[in-house]
């Protein structure tokens, strides 16, 4: 299926391309499934022009303090139209880490280099959002209006007790209710009834990287209706799930075409202060 608007995959992990190979290799054998590409800026340009992907958000994740400014660097490249994204087709958030010795500069750095947020993924970086080191993150971060798009739930190469529960996440957005917040798999993979039970309806946003396939469509339906489409981002967790496969259970679920347009393009354009006159069906 192709749509006939733009969609805004808010959820992608893309390496550099000296990397690329060998880790999206590892993570596919780790994780257990083959890629739909090989996980570069570029062919992620050229997949998702196959089925309407006018942009794709990149999530970096840095699993140690000394990789943050590298990872930074590189996605302020691919903002600026390098790396294999000429078109200006990939969007990148920052990196940070919760052991960074200066956050404060941190944060200044990402700020102003013009980023929109910032991916925390509790499980490979080890802390839990409500951990008293980050209360200080999150504040700056609220008041640099910078989104924090946060793993949340299990995680399929690692052990429980999980840190990002969508119970923690509802914790950390009532504590810090000026903290833009979106979580990934629709507020917690593998614990969507506790997600549901707590997150729906709270002022943050879902995305649906892997839930469909992963969970029954009914509950997506139903979850997307009492949480309001208006905060539910489209995300397909590229290159670990195929963007036009997510496209085409997420079209064929009964959801209005109203409601499809905002959690495909309109959610993200004004999250990320994205033009929405830059994209292209």
């Amino acid at each position: 299926m192709k749509p006939d608007f733009p969609v805004v995959d808010s959820h992608v992990h893309l390496y550099p391309d000296a990397i690329a190979p060998k880790t999206v290799s590892f993570l596919s054998s780790k994780f257990g499934n083959a890629p739909a590409f090989d996980g570069t800026v570029a062919s992620c340009v050229e997949h998702g022009g196959r089925c309407s992907v006018s942009l794709s958000l990149n999530l970096p994740v840095a699993t140690s303090p000394t990789q943050v400014d590298h990872i930074n660097s590189w996605a302020a490249a691919v903002n600026s139209g390098g790396c294999g994204n000429a078109g200006r087709k990939v969007l990148s958030l920052a990196s940070l880490h919760p052991a960074t010795a200066d956050m404060h500069l941190a944060l200044a750095g990402i700020a102003s280099t013009g980023f929109a947020g910032v991916k925390f993924h509790p499980e490979y970086q080890k802390f839990g959002f409500n951990d008293k080191i980050m209360d200080g993150c999150w504040e700056e971060m609220s008041s640099l209006g910078l989104v924090a798009y946060l793993h949340a739930g299990g995680e399929r190469v690692f052990e429980p007790p999980y840190r990002s529960s969508p119970s923690e996440v509802l914790k950390l957005h009532k504590r810090f209710p000026g903290l833009k917040i979106a979580a990934a798999h629709l507020g917690g993979f593998g614990m969507w009834d506790e997600s549901e039970e707590v997150l729906c309806g709270q002022n943050v946003y879902l995305d649906l990287s892997h839930t469909f396939g992963w969970m029954g469509t009914a509950q997506i339906v139903r979850m997307v209706a009492k949480h309001g489409a208006r905060r539910v981002l489209f995300g397909s967790d590229a290159p670990w799930q195929d963007p036009a496969a997510v496209i085409e259970a997420l079209f064929s679920s009964g959801i209005g075409e109203r409601d499809l347009k905002a959690i495909c393009c309109g959610n993200a354009t004004e999250l990320f202060a994205i033009d929405p006159d830059a994209l292209e069906a």
